[in-house]
């Protein structure tokens, strides 16, 4: 009787083993491949431009996470599966940020004057890095219009200053010199004398040329 009861403890004691270390196998490595297939269809996509790089980004640290997930379920296996290595997830090439690119290469562009406001309103738009290249070229060529046409308008005021003191120059001079019977030292326009009869030109003949002479008529 005692006999019986040991062959039935031990027959107890055999039956009370692990799954099939093979089952593991190939579950696990139907989930990388699966894992390795979702890695390669989402690099296709960022190409394609189906989705953008920081949505390609995003699902790839998922894609990562599954993955360590698995490699530290497998780690927590008996030791029938002590032999089975982990695969490596295939290394998928994710295109770094356009903006963090073109910030690498032109760091100081955004740090001037207004074009913080530029990168305020474009940072968080899907653009590659040629995109980005133009619109940099755009600010500079606003900048440089904006510049040209203030340096256009300083040059028209001062050419307008200087005509207006050249003019009141030649009019402060005429009147300390104009002869005694001017006018009350009256500058004729061209209307002026247009308008006037024969007799009238002939009185004012000399004072007119006068200021003819000094640029007073034009």
């Amino acid at each position: 009787m005692q006999n019986q009861n040991n062959n039935n403890q031990v027959g107890v004691s055999s039956t009370a083993s692990y799954p099939d270390s093979n089952g593991y196998v190939d579950v696990i490595k139907q989930l990388e491949d699966a894992l390795r297939c979702d890695a390669q269809r989402v690099q296709m996509l960022m190409q394609q431009g189906t989705i953008s790089t920081s949505q390609g980004q995003y699902l790839i640290t998922q894609l990562a996470r599954k993955y360590n997930e698995i490699n530290a379920f497998k780690t927590s296996v008996p030791s029938q599966n002590a032999n089975v290595q982990p695969l490596p997830l295939e290394q998928v090439q994710v295109p770094e940020n356009p903006m963090e690119l073109f910030i690498q290469e032109h760091p100081d562009f955004f740090k001037k004057g207004a074009r913080a406001s530029v990168l305020d309103y474009i940072k968080d738009l899907d653009m590659d890095k040629d995109e980005i290249s133009k619109i940099a070229k755009i600010v500079e060529g606003l900048e440089t219009s904006a510049v040209d046409g203030y340096l256009k308008k300083s040059a028209h005021e001062k050419s307008l200053n200087d005509e207006n003191a050249v003019a009141k120059s030649k009019l402060t001079s005429y009147a300390q010199n104009a002869p005694k019977d001017a006018a009350n030292g009256r500058i004729f326009t061209r209307e002026d004398i247009g308008r006037m009869t024969v007799d009238e030109f002939a009185k004012n003949e000399k004072l007119i040329m006068d200021q003819v002479k000094q640029g007073l008529i034009k």
